[in-house]
């Protein structure tokens, strides 16, 4: 059966399977197509289906790396919608990433820098979103 996770939502009617293809897409997984190989995933698609397995839970910490890594902008509200629902179930989440969009609906930032590499590791900012427009030194404030 070759067809997309958003295909075989609508072919399948059992509960238990619309579920899981459900959480598929929820975490921005729809377009893949059902069994397909693992090592054809990156890195970010990965992660997401993890969390996809991880919608139901409560009580963990996650940590995700550019999870947003390779997604339209649609489907990063789609991403922002799951951490909510996360951290909503009383789990807390961490996100690594260069997303603008991520980085402004988080409830707290920790801004790394002034640059990359053996330039950076510094923390220019600790605090909630708003705050960091006042760090004059965060790349990250002048794009926020």
């Amino acid at each position: 059966m070759e067809m997309s996770v958003v295909d075989a939502l609508e072919f399948f009617e059992a509960k238990d399977i619309r579920r899981k293809l459900k959480s598929l897409e929820t975490v921005g997984l729809g377009y893949l197509s059902l069994g397909q190989p693992l090592d054809t995933l990156s890195g970010g698609e990965c992660q997401r289906l993890e969390l996809a397995k991880e919608l139901n839970t409560k009580g963990n910490i996650y940590i995700l790396e550019e999870p947003t890594t390779g997604l339209h902008r649609s489907d990063v509200s789609n991403i922002l919608r799951s951490i909510n629902k996360f951290v909503e179930k009383g789990n807390t989440v961490v996100v690594i990433e260069h997303n603008l969009d991520v980085i402004r609906n988080s409830d707290w930032i920790i801004d790394l820098g002034p640059d990359g590499g053996t330039g950076g590791g510094e923390i220019l900012y600790e605090g909630p979103p708003l705050g960091i427009l006042d760090c004059k030194r965060s790349v990250t404030a002048q794009y926020l």
